[in-house]
């Protein structure tokens, strides 16, 4: 009797299409690079740019 104790994260899908097409990657290895197992500078890039565009759309929603 296991249970799966890893947390299954819930990524905004239209942030991650958008960095998809933006860096002509696909939708997989763009939750890869969010999740944290992929290491390099275009994979930091990506997880900044998905902060970025998640807080402006959050701020919009707000007002």
């Amino acid at each position: 009797m296991f249970k799966n104790t890893q947390k299954r994260n819930k990524w905004n899908s239209l942030v991650v299409n958008k960095l998809s097409e933006k860096h002509g990657f696909t939708g997989y290895y763009i939750r890869q690079c969010l999740k944290g197992e992929r290491n390099s500078l275009t994979s930091d890039t990506i997880r900044k740019e998905y902060k970025q565009l998640v807080l402006k759309i959050e701020n919009s929603l707000k007002n």
